[in-house]
């Protein structure tokens, strides 16, 4: 299994490095006579709610419908790249009356079509699914950027605004998912879009759920030690250590937010035990951080990893996985 994960993260070669930055200029900062420690205090107040990082964005003010099924509306934080500035979002629509509905966050680097299936499946139960572009994927994607690589990067600042926005982009969509009468409204995410699932949980309260595909407990552990991300490290290296990574990122960091989830709030946390993208030492200690905070939760470890997972029949059966809890829970 873990040749398996091997040799599949080695087949997209078109990853794209970029230089490291501190990335201050990105989130509006001064950088003064010391640009690492003006980025560890800004993350810093992030932790102690001292910014609106993650604040509510409220509904958006329009709404655009390019072709049937297809929304968009303006993201409420602002990017460098006027394409990332605007949300899509696929609904499949169950086509009878229902109150409930899952956004649906994919993985890092998603094509147009990733999630799909299961959002066509969640709408034969009955469940409406809106699947959210994240940012710089697909028509977010800068022209000439052939992957997603932008959203993470060695550049700090930019990749934390990235998951800035893509948390305020989910909690825009729930509320426009209620501005269209749904009310029971979960999320399922995977991977990166896992990460961001679960920080807009840990900030709405107007979440009912979350299933969590491959869960981590820090962002900047991840990207140092996984495999999926060693063309990120190799640009940071010389630059910051793992432990300044692990600071600098952690307002984008899950372990650091389990104590803000509501008390109603479920998750059910898939990890892969060969998972070499986020390791699993990593995945057990934010399974540790729902047990301490008290936090309801459920946790399915396969016997698989994060490539894998997305191979047939380990991608049949976690899905029967994901529709049955659905079904109990939402």
């Amino acid at each position: 299994m873990l040749r398996w994960e091997r040799r599949l993260s080695l087949q997209d070669e078109s990853r794209r490095p970029y230089a490291f930055d501190w990335g201050l200029d990105v989130l509006g900062l001064a950088p003064g006579a010391d640009p690492r420690r003006t980025l560890l205090a800004f993350a810093r107040d992030v932790l102690h709610d001292r910014t609106d990082f993650f604040a509510d964005p409220g509904a958006p003010p329009v709404t655009h419908e390019p072709s049937p099924g297809r929304f968009r509306f303006p993201s409420a934080v602002r990017t460098p790249e006027d394409e990332s500035r605007t949300v899509s979002v696929r609904l499949f629509d169950p086509g009878r009356a229902t109150d409930r509905a899952m956004i649906v966050v994919p993985q890092w680097n998603a094509e147009a079509e990733s999630h799909v299936g299961l959002c066509r499946f969640l709408a034969r139960r009955g469940i409406a699914a809106a699947r959210l572009t994240l940012p710089y994927h697909e028509d977010r994607r800068p022209a000439g950027e052939p992957r997603a690589d932008l959203a993470v990067s060695a550049n700090l600042g930019r990749t934390l605004l990235a998951g800035r926005q893509a948390v305020s982009d989910v909690r825009r969509a729930r509320a426009w998912l209620e501005g269209r009468g749904f009310r029971r409204i979960g999320l399922v995410g995977t991977s990166l879009g896992s990460c961001i699932s679960f920080l807009a949980l840990a900030h709405d309260p107007r979440l009912r759920l979350a299933v969590l595909h491959h869960v981590s407990s820090d962002f900047g552990d991840v990207v140092w030690r996984g495999i999926s991300t060693r063309h990120v490290r190799a640009e940071l290296e010389g630059h910051v250590s793992q432990a300044t990574l692990r600071r600098a990122w952690a307002p984008i960091s899950p372990i650091h937010f389990v104590h803000r989830v509501p008390r109603r709030s479920h998750a059910l946390l898939l990890t892969g035990r060969y998972d070499l993208t986020f390791p699993y030492d990593l995945s057990e200690r934010f399974h540790r951080a729902y047990r301490q905070h008290g936090r309801p939760h459920e946790v399915n470890v396969a016997p698989w990893g994060h490539y894998t997972s997305g191979m047939m029949p380990f991608v049949a059966i976690t899905m029967r996985r994901v529709l049955r809890y659905l079904d109990e829970r939402l």
